[in-house]
């Protein structure tokens, strides 16, 4: 459901999405969230932004909730962005359960020059499964 949401809003742009994280390395617990990577041709603008995050509500839940879904993790990176690397990399927009009272109330993180960017793009590189 998260990819129908993800393919939805970023069609036009969309290059690749990545599950990674524990859904691949084997240690996926009963409240561990769902880590995609998204990468895009071009950034998105701040009303699709928005209205992806907005939309993911609807595909992820709190985590200990026992809800239908699993928590999302999801991060978007423009590939001009990453490619060629750069120290700090722009990530352009991530959504996580932390950010749900946030985006509820029409808080929206902008863009920014993210450190862990490095990490997580690693962790994806050396294990991950396009979807």
């Amino acid at each position: 459901h998260a990819r129908a949401v993800i393919e939805r809003h970023l069609a036009a742009t969309l290059d690749t999405i990545h599950l990674f994280g524990s859904a691949i390395d084997g240690g996926l617990k009963p409240d561990s969230d769902i880590d995609l990577l998204v990468t895009v041709s071009a950034a998105p603008n701040d009303s699709l932004r928005q209205a992806l995050m907005l939309d993911l509500l609807k595909v992820s839940s709190p985590p200990g909730d026992g809800g239908t879904w699993r928590p999302l993790e999801l991060t978007v990176v423009a590939r001009s962005e990453v490619v060629p690397w750069r120290y700090p990399a722009r990530r352009e927009l991530q959504f996580g359960e932390w950010l749900r009272h946030d985006i509820l109330s029409g808080t929206f993180e902008p863009a920014v020059l993210d450190h862990d960017l490095a990490i997580l793009l690693t962790k994806a590189r050396q294990h991950s499964l396009a979807l």
